[in-house]
């Protein structure tokens, strides 16, 4: 199967379920879009990182991102299956 490059294109909240949003995905030589349900939590956390917020302590990203950038790895590609 080949790879499609995608973009984060915005967050949507979900009309079909509650405390639910979809993170919509853009191919980028495309048309297409992907939305992947994801929960209030997690859309609070892209939502901030979009709008470059900046929180008052680091969220478990952060840390992740900044144990990878001590440690001189780079995250070049997130390969999503099912």
């Amino acid at each position: 199967m080949e790879k499609v490059q995608l973009v984060v294109l915005g967050l949507s909240a979900s009309p079909a379920s509650n405390n639910a949003y979809a993170l919509i995905l853009k191919e980028v030589d495309g048309d297409r879009r992907l939305p992947i349900m994801i929960g209030a939590f997690e859309a609070q956390s892209i939502a901030l990182e979009m709008e470059g917020v900046i929180p008052p302590r680091p969220m478990t990203h952060d840390l992740i991102k900044n144990i990878l950038d001590s440690s001189n790895f780079t995250l070049s590609e997130i390969y999503i299956n099912d």
